[in-house]
């Protein structure tokens, strides 16, 4: 009976000591989360103002087509997403706090507000200020997000300030739009180099041939071998049908009159012709000092200038198609709303913050207080 009374009177101070614990529990993990969560909400959590401005990343090249954009169509403008992402990228970046920094803007001036509270003002009393400090408190101030449907990107900058937060909004979209005139100026630089630089490459090119058929020209003493050969060609055009009259007249004389005088001179001079023909045809085709072979290298130099002309044509051509595309590929950001002046706070959220402590705190005792019962029941 003793050792069974003591077994009752063991389990019954287990119980007890469960009990105790459980609103020991209750006590440590809800009510007391949820007064100093009730305190700090309602007595000590400085009013945070929340400036919103929205904007568009145009392009004139994108071929993507929903939503808001079908309007912007019209106009014959439409965003890209690529364009789009890499400015929220930019203005969530280490470099738009630096530039930030650079232009007036502290994190620490800004953020720092006498009227912030000290769990929320910067530098943070847990951290020290540092670079990734100033980075890491800038991103729980301002958030970027953009609707994938129409394409608006809401910027949200939340202050201690309304000024304040509204000068950093609009500040922000201003480094935004330098950013994309930076992006813009190298694209359309990236695309026109190479044109321009195929243009000079061409302009080059035909004044190299100009001058080398120049050297030709002067070096032969001849503006064009093709004009000079057919001189040639009228000389020995004109010998021959010398030489051909003469023959016939030679030939007559030997018939009607072997005896004739005449006949000596008129074979010199048909010899003389014929030398003479063949001395023409010489100047024509017989040799490297020929005319044909002149030709030759008169004609190789004329082509390559007329395929430089062409080249130098066509890379005309390239860089207006290129300042063209540049042209189309330019993007800009259109402000649809401007940062405001707010004049009510929007954060914190008290009444909200409040219940996320009772939740989480619930939470935690709920799961605690099924382990203890299950651990009862196991040592019973």
């Amino acid at each position: 009976m003793r050792g069974a009374y003591d077994a009752s009177e063991t389990y019954v101070n287990a119980l007890r000591f469960r009990s105790s614990l459980t609103r020991l529990s209750f006590l440590a993990l809800v009510i007391v989360p949820v007064i100093l969560a009730t305190i700090f909400y309602g007595l000590v959590a400085a009013p945070r103002y929340t400036s919103e401005a929205q904007f568009i990343v145009r392009s004139v090249s994108s071929q993507r087509a929903n939503g808001l954009e079908m309007l912007f169509r019209t106009f014959g403008l439409s965003r890209t997403v690529d364009d789009a992402y890499a400015v929220q990228k930019y203005i969530q970046s280490r470099d738009v706090v630096r530039a930030l920094e650079e232009r007036g803007y502290s994190i620490e001036k800004i953020f720092g507000h006498p009227s912030a509270d000290f769990l929320s003002r910067y530098p943070r009393f847990w951290r020290k200020d540092s670079v990734e400090a100033r980075y890491d408190y800038f991103l729980d101030r301002v958030s970027v997000t953009e609707d994938s449907v129409k394409g608006i990107t809401l910027l949200k900058v939340a202050s201690f300030d309304p000024v304040s937060a509204r000068d950093v909004a609009s500040a922000l979209i201003k480094l935004a739009e330098e950013m994309v005139n930076r992006m813009n100026a190298r694209a359309q630089r990236d695309v026109i180099d190479v044109a321009e630089k195929e243009l000079r490459q061409a302009e080059s090119n035909i004044i190299e041939a100009q001058a080398a058929l120049t050297a030709f020209r002067n070096r032969e003493l001849m503006i064009d071998p093709s004009k000079s050969s057919l001189g040639i060609i009228e000389t020995i055009a004109t010998l021959s049908s010398e030489i051909a009259f003469t023959s016939a007249q030679l030939k007559e004389l030997r018939i009607n009159s072997p005896a004739n005088p005449a006949i000596p001179s008129m074979v010199a001079k048909i010899t003389t012709l014929e030398d003479k023909v063949k001395e023409e045809r010489t100047k024509l085709a017989g040799g490297d000092s020929s005319l044909s072979g002149k030709m030759a290298i008169y004609e190789q130099l004329a082509l390559k200038r007329e395929l430089t002309e062409k080249s130098l044509a066509s890379a005309l051509k390239s860089l207006d198609v290129a300042r063209q595309e540049a042209r189309r590929q330019h993007i800009y950001i259109e402000q649809v709303v401007a940062a405001h002046l707010t004049d009510e706070a929007t954060e914190p959220r008290r009444l909200r913050g409040i219940f996320t402590v009772f939740v989480l705190g619930f939470a935690v005792f709920a799961v605690i207080w099924i382990l203890s019962v299950g651990a009862g029941e196991h040592a019973q």
